[in-house]
């Protein structure tokens, strides 16, 4: 086998000022030890980085396994190995990867681009180096759901493609851009449901922007019950088109309003972690469900109560609600579903059912903001 460095292959095969190139850690939530690699749709060549290179055909299975600093490699066809760093690049256009991890609650995935393994402390490091373009249709499934309108899926594409642009240095210094987690946002591999495909391919190249050409916060969420939140109130960052819009698109939908209880005790314990005396917060309970208008926070005592911070406390839907005594318990009465910011899912899925397109979707959810070609966007300056 010819003797070649596998930095050297990477180099050449993807060069890092490309922008559109993207490198993506796999089954970055479960961290596996090994992994099953199995070739379908044709061919692909395995590269040692210490040994060289071989062909694998289509239909093999290379079995990985961490050894320390190093990964242990085999084959069905019996080729086996140790290395520091193993790369999996597709002979022709089309070759896919079906990736598992054993012992893994993650299903598999069907990945196309470069696969690379490395060891890493306490695990294997897997990579995925694709485009945005080829890794965008698996994400807006994931994050989409299935079974909408065209027009929904082409404004979460853009949605989508906007927040990878702009996050795209997410994990720099870990060498690698994102996370197939819903640290970045989930990515299950190439999907081939076609509305979906197609939705991203009629939106190639798009992105959000504001009016001086920056890359927009392309948050979303589930469901806003009725009335987006603005970024100011849940995160303290505000955008001029963040803000909070009246959303009449989304009651339709089951998530629009949701019940919780919680043991007296929890809500007393809570209480005094926030140096508030149980049996004095009496004013900040309400018999009713929350009507239009959210509570960004409550006062008690001059201690101040986020409604985010109750939200992610006690795992509530949304941070649109209001609370009541209810004896042994606290009743919690709320409206949507996830932190309220930016497009409501549900409310752009009904829109596009309602025939609006998906600009005027966007704009809906993003007031003032354009639809550029990100080649005419900029991400923003980090400090």
């Amino acid at each position: 086998m010819k003797r070649i460095s596998l930095v050297a292959i990477l180099l050449v095969l993807f060069p890092l000022v490309t922008f559109s190139r993207i490198s993506i850690r796999i089954f970055a939530r479960s961290k596996p030890s090994s992994l099953i690699v199995s070739m379908v749709n044709g061919d692909c060549m395995l590269f040692d980085g210490t040994a060289g290179e071989v062909r694998l055909s289509q239909g093999e299975t290379v079995a990985v396994t961490r050894y320390g600093d190093r990964v242990i490699y085999s084959t069905m066809s019996g080729i086996r190995g140790v290395s520091d760093s193993l790369a999996f690049t597709p002979a022709a256009s089309g070759t896919l990867f079906i990736v598992r991890a054993p012992g893994s609650s993650e299903p598999e995935k069907s990945l196309g681009g470069t696969l690379t393994v490395t060891s890493f402390p306490g695990s294997l490091r897997i990579l995925n180096i694709t485009t945005v373009e080829e890794c965008l249709p698996g994400v807006v499934r994931a994050e989409a759901g299935r079974y909408g309108p065209s027009d929904y899926y082409r404004a979460q594409a853009v949605v989508a493609r906007t927040y990878i642009y702009r996050n795209i240095d997410r994990h720099s210094l870990d060498g690698y851009n994102m996370c197939d987690d819903v640290h970045c946002q989930v990515y299950p591999g190439v999907v081939t449901d076609s509305v979906i495909v197609n939705a991203c391919r009629s939106t190639s190249g798009l992105v959000l922007a504001d009016r001086d050409s920056i890359m927009i916060e392309a948050a979303f969420h589930g469901n806003c019950g009725g009335e987006t939140a603005s970024s100011a109130d849940v995160w303290l960052a505000g955008y001029p088109y963040l803000v909070s819009v009246t959303d009449p698109w989304c009651s339709y939908s089951p998530s629009s309003t949701w019940r919780k209880n919680i043991a007296r005790s929890e809500w007393n314990s809570f209480l005094r972690s926030k140096g508030i005396a149980p049996g004095t917060e009496g004013a900040i309970y309400s018999a009713n469900a929350p009507a239009a208008g959210r509570i960004t926070y409550r006062t008690v005592q001059g201690k101040t109560l986020w409604s985010e911070e109750i939200r992610l406390r006690f795992g509530l839907r949304s941070a649109y609600f209001t609370l009541s005594d209810a004896g042994d318990s606290i009743l919690f009465n709320g409206r949507g579903y996830g932190h309220g910011v930016g497009l409501c899912q549900d409310g752009a899925k009904h829109m596009a059912e309602k025939k609006m397109s998906y600009n005027r979707i966007i704009g809906f959810y993003y007031p003032g903001t354009i639809i550029t070609d990100v080649k005419n966007a900029r991400r923003p300056v980090r400090p």
